[in-house]
């Protein structure tokens, strides 16, 4: 039973056929309107059994046969999955279920969504070359069938639905684009063996590639902001988007034995012990949202910092706190999205009487939304804030 659900839903053709066989169906004109592609092994780029030459090729293939028929273009979408992960830059921690979802967790331990695998939508929908960074994984796939068919799959628990999309917020459906004009590729290079790469001896970072792509609006709105409670620290969690964001705690200074997960629509909130009079935690959500916190619970902790989004003027307003009784000097300062000759004058110092509180605001309109923020203050090199994000204002930005 299990061969055959495995011959009826993923080996549809002959391994090293995908292609081929797609471009008779388009040809035909029985290509659906939706179909997702997984290729084999041998086409995904993994070390050992593929190399880069063939899993270009079928991505190649694919776009040629659709580009050869444009009366089948108008009318599908397809969706390229890759069972690829080469672990460059999949830095980024895939959420996990909290303990009490049962059918998430293995052994005692989360399963959680796996690591980031590439994933392409091919439609007239999609056209202009856009990042969605939406939270997916393979049952979105499954989810997009269902909105297009009305037929649900019972087998996605809750937990998933919950903190995955299901894509369609990478199509713009208000309109269609034409196919875009693209150049004429060279020859597909002749294969030269699988591929079986070798770190090099002497190693450096690379360079990112120059510029930004065109990014769909999300549905998150996160923000989160700690202040020191009777020796603890407490965390208020936001997120005033549509869909639910979860955040995950890493705690670095022993403050949990392991990190700490929570999927927030609207508000919610941690309370994280500290040991040792000193903390140094961090906060992550969707899109790149960080908040680092650190400093200590002696003294009265008479710093704090609350932060509140502005998405219609894409401004991040930054309350500056003195709860002790000398007065307090902040320091505002970017890390990015500033250019270096104007750093000087994005940053802010602020005095901050005891028993007052300042109001500062950041704008993130010319860097597209995106923001990356220090708070430091003199004299308490303990004390650290860092913000950073994206402000969603509900139309389409740039890549961050």
């Amino acid at each position: 039973a299990e061969r055959r659900l495995f011959e009826r839903a993923l080996r549809r053709v002959e391994t090293g056929t995908l292609a081929d066989e797609f471009a008779k169906d388009v040809a035909a004109g029985t290509l659906p309107e939706v179909s997702y592609l997984v290729p084999s092994a041998v086409d995904s780029e993994h070390p050992s059994v593929s190399s880069p030459i063939h899993s270009a090729t079928i991505v190649y293939k694919v776009l040629d046969a659709l580009g050869k028929h444009p009366d089948v273009w108008r009318h599908t979408a397809v969706i390229i999955n890759y069972d690829e992960n080469d672990g460059f830059f999949d830095h980024v921690p895939p959420p996990v279920a909290s303990p009490e979802v049962t059918e998430e967790q293995w052994e005692g331990k989360p399963t959680g969504l796996g690591i980031r695998v590439p994933m392409l939508v091919v439609s007239p929908w999609t056209v202009g070359g856009y990042v969605c960074s939406e939270v997916f994984d393979h049952t979105s796939v499954i989810r997009f069938l269902e909105r297009w068919t009305g037929v649900k799959e019972p087998n996605i628990g809750d937990w998933r639905r919950t903190v995955t999309g299901d894509l369609t917020s990478a199509f713009d459906f208000s309109r269609g684009r034409r196919r875009p004009e693209v150049e004429q590729p060279g020859a597909i290079p002749p294969f030269s063996g699988r591929w079986s790469p070798r770190p090099p001896l002497v190693q450096h970072m690379p360079v990112q590639e120059p510029g930004a792509r065109p990014a769909r609006a999300l549905p998150y709105q996160p923000d989160a902001q700690a202040t020191v409670v009777d020796g603890a620290v407490r965390v208020a969690l936001s997120n005033t988007g549509r869909s639910s964001a979860h955040f995950a705690l890493y705690p670095y200074a022993g403050e949990f034995p392991v990190p700490q997960h929570r999927d927030v629509k609207g508000a919610a909130q941690w309370t994280v012990p500290v040991t040792g009079g000193a903390y140094r935690f961090t906060v992550t959500g969707p899109n790149g949202f960080r908040r680092e916190f650190a400093g200590s619970t002696k003294d009265g902790a008479p710093a704090e910092v609350a932060s509140r989004v502005d998405a219609r003027e894409r401004d991040l307003h930054l309350t500056l706190r003195n709860t002790g009784r000398t007065t307090l000097t902040f320091d505002v300062r970017p890390r990015g999205y500033v250019d270096e000759a104007d750093l000087r004058d994005w940053t802010r110092t602020v005095k901050v009487k005891p028993g007052r509180s300042r109001t500062v605001v950041h704008s993130a309109a010319d860097a597209h939304g995106w923001y990356d923020l220090d708070v430091t203050v003199d004299g308490d090199d303990a004390f650290r804030r860092r913000l950073m994000g994206h402000i969603e204002n509900g139309r389409a930005s740039v890549s961050g």
